[in-house]
């Protein structure tokens, strides 16, 4: 099967294939310092993937019903592990989690209804902003916790100056980052409720 997909449904399955490895060194012992540089790597990776794909799938016109389906599900598992394996970190609050699932279990419920009526749902520029906002406030969480062994978001706020400038600079960005997430995530899934809610037939 592998030898008949195209260059980016490769990096899709690359991208789940990656996910499991992630998790497996996010659980390694925290003494192990080396194992969250390399989470970062894969992680890293993966979300280059992600790019990566969309960018050869459009260019070149090989979008497939296998990338359709496995792309968006690539994405979701991939942001998903991070989220929780930050939380189980302290590092991102698991409410921050909590919308990000929630919001991706109720947005795949509304594409149900809406390939029901042979409707496609393309990608809207609340859902691009929200995907951006999540990995880019990923990368930066990892980071803190690879490179300062920070676990703790909004650290800044109170020891501001006990930090040395990139670990400031990073602290910073990485909660002003989460905090779009959450802004961007809920102004997606209102996004969809409003655009898609024609489609959601009760009587049916």
């Amino acid at each position: 099967m592998l030898k008949k997909m195209n260059l980016p449904n490769k990096l899709t399955m690359l991208r789940i294939v990656l996910v499991p490895i992630f998790i497996v060194f996010m659980c390694l012992p925290a003494n192990l310092a080396w194992a969250k540089y390399v989470a970062l790597g894969l992680f890293v990776i993966a979300a280059i993937t992600d790019f990566v794909d969309g960018q050869i799938s459009r260019k070149y016109d090989l979008v497939t019903n296998f990338g359709k389906i496995m792309d968006p599900l690539a994405d979701k598992l991939l942001i998903s592990a991070g989220f929780i394996m930050l939380t189980g970190l302290g590092v991102i609050p698991a409410y921050v989690t909590a919308i990000v699932i929630l919001r991706d279990f109720f947005a795949n419920s509304i594409r149900m209804f809406g390939a029901d009526r042979n409707v496609t749902i393309a990608a809207s520029l609340s859902g691009k902003i929200k995907t951006s906002a999540q990995l880019i406030g990923l990368v930066l969480a990892l980071v803190n916790v690879a490179f300062f062994n920070s676990n703790t978001m909004g650290l800044f706020l109170t020891k501001s100056l006990e930090m040395g400038a990139l670990e400031l600079a990073v602290n910073v960005f990485m909660t002003v980052t989460i905090g779009l997430v959450v802004v961007s995530t809920i102004w997606s899934l209102v996004d969809y409720v409003i655009k898609f809610s024609k489609y959601i037939d009760v009587e049916k």
